[in-house]
């Protein structure tokens, strides 16, 4: 059993400059994946968007990596024709509008376009090293999802050994109250009748109630559902939406229990029971 959530986070360096790679796993109904990027790794998004999809098969991913501390600084170049173009213009200006303060040539050089700095290339070995780290931080986020999904299952498995518990108590209860039903109605027809009813309309409207109160058939498909949910909890594939379905099952299975029920220590025992499913429930919607 796997977790959807999980994160794992490294930093590293290359000859050319230092980052960091990070992944985060959320929740999701089907696989989403994202990916930010500095502008020198743009070329890279589909590649790494592919090895994502490889590793994960459900949940929403998302990989940042940021790059910082460059160390090879590029040269910078001036652009002698644009500054030149600058500085007649600004001279004339001056002298138009008869500016008696000298003209700064700095000021000439924050203008835009002055200045060109080369682009910085990803080298080889850099462009190796981050994929590396990629894998890294793919195995870490994986190793955080395996062990989360553990603690999950553990908690999932007492949820299920409690709900087991109070149906076994539901279905011994069923029985004495079915006796009692049967016992008072009798009774209550004797009663309004003088004695004067024959036998086969009290086995009749005795069979009637029985058949109302009757819970053997919900509990027989209660506890097929706790099967299919341990051995579905124990395959390799994707487990998740069918632990939700067979949940939705279950939850329907008890709300009949409590509908037919007719006694008030049944409805504590199907509040309970209730409860322990919708946390099944919201358990598994984080579950791959």
């Amino acid at each position: 059993m796997e977790s959807m959530t999980g994160y794992a986070f490294i930093e590293a360096s290359t000859d050319q400059f230092s980052y960091s790679v990070e992944i985060k796993s959320l929740n999701s109904k089907y696989l989403e994946v994202y990916v930010n990027l500095p502008k020198i790794l743009r070329n890279y998004e589909n590649e790494y968007i592919t090895i994502l999809k490889k590793n994960f098969n459900r949940g929403k991913i998302e990989l940042n990596i940021d790059i910082f501390d460059w160390s090879n600084v590029k040269p910078v170049a001036l652009n002698k024709e644009l500054i030149t173009k600058y500085y007649n213009e600004l001279k004339d200006l001056h002298k138009k509008l008869k500016i008696q303060d000298p003209l700064r040539f700095e000021s000439i050089l924050s203008l835009e376009g002055i200045t060109q700095r080369e682009r910085s290339n990803l080298s080889v070995k850099s462009s190796k090293d981050i994929l590396k780290n990629i894998g890294v931080v793919i195995k870490k986020t994986g190793d955080m999802r395996k062990k989360e999904g553990a603690v999950t299952k553990k908690d999932i498995l007492q949820s299920l050994e409690q709900i087991t518990k109070d149906t076994s108590v539901i279905k011994s209860l069923s029985g004495n109250i079915i006796k009692d039903k049967k016992d008072s109605l009798k009774k209550k027809l004797l009663t309004i009748t003088d004695g004067a009813i024959d036998n086969t309309r009290i086995y009749s409207e005795i069979a009637i109630l029985a058949d109302k109160l009757d819970i053997n058939e919900e509990l027989v498909r209660l506890g097929d559902h706790l099967k299919k949910f341990k051995s579905t909890m124990n395959e390799k594939d994707q487990m998740g939406r069918k632990l939700d379905f067979i949940s939705q099952e279950l939850f329907r299975e008890i709300n009949t229990i409590a509908s037919k029920s007719n006694s008030s220590e049944i409805s504590h025992l199907v509040v309970n029971v209730k409860n322990h499913i919708d946390r099944v429930r919201e358990q598994c919607r984080n579950i791959v």
